[in-house]
């Protein structure tokens, strides 16, 4: 129990660290192209080997990164066609829902909650967001016009969504990027909503635990 509390502070310290430091960099061509893939590699690491010991989870998590890597290796090969980077979105897409049910397998599990608990809920509200960005993505590819000041390409990356996911999500809103498709507009209300509700009734139930059971001893 205690090696699968701690690997969720383990896991938090890498998914900040791609958010926020490897996405970004990788953007502006400060990083290479790889330094992603080992960061989501040691995320996948940590989640097998600590926090998991779910066979249907395990497999789902190596598959999904397994798959993903390959796909990103075949698009910088230069097989850029609209299949190959929409698969390479489904399963990182994948990749990420499955470390996602992982973490709240112990966050939300039985047992004392601990403060590395609290990171576990802090992993999901973060996941929350990497998971939206990789869905605006793939509607960037397939619904026209999807994103109002983004260039014109298809294929939106990352950081970009990234950060339209992560305005939506707390609502800062700049405005620079707007949805423009009614259905990229329903999914961003939908990130919203979530990010007003999951802060103030998950997470807060989850601090709420932890605190009594320190006032308890």
């Amino acid at each position: 129990m205690l090696r699968r509390d701690s690997g969720l502070s383990v896991i938090l310290a890498i998914q900040a660290s791609i958010m926020f430091v490897v996405a970004p960099l990788a953007a502006t061509g400060l990083l290479g192209p790889g330094v992603s893939e080992v960061f989501r590699f040691g995320l996948a690491a940590a989640a097998v080997l600590m926090i998991t010991r779910s066979r249907p989870i395990i497999a789902m998590i190596v598959t999904a990164f397994a798959l993903s890597l390959i796909l990103t290796v075949s698009l910088r090969s230069g097989l850029g066609a609209e299949a190959v980077y929409l698969g390479q979105i489904v399963f990182t897409l994948t990749f990420d829902t499955a470390v996602s049910i992982a973490v709240a397998r112990v966050a939300f599990g039985p047992g004392r909650v601990s403060i590395h608990r609290i990171m576990g809920g802090v992993i999901l509200y973060l996941s929350v967001g990497l998971i939206f960005a990789n869905l605006y993505r793939a509607m960037a590819l397939l619904l026209h016009p999807s994103f109002g000041g983004l260039p014109g390409s298809k294929h939106a990356a990352l950081s970009e969504m990234l950060y339209f996911s992560l305005s939506t999500l707390t609502t800062t809103g700049f405005g620079d990027i707007t949805p423009i498709h009614p259905f990229v507009r329903s999914l961003a209300n939908l990130e919203s909503v979530i990010g007003q509700l999951y802060p103030a009734t998950l997470l807060a139930r989850l601090v709420t635990l932890h605190t009594a059971a320190e006032a308890q001893g």
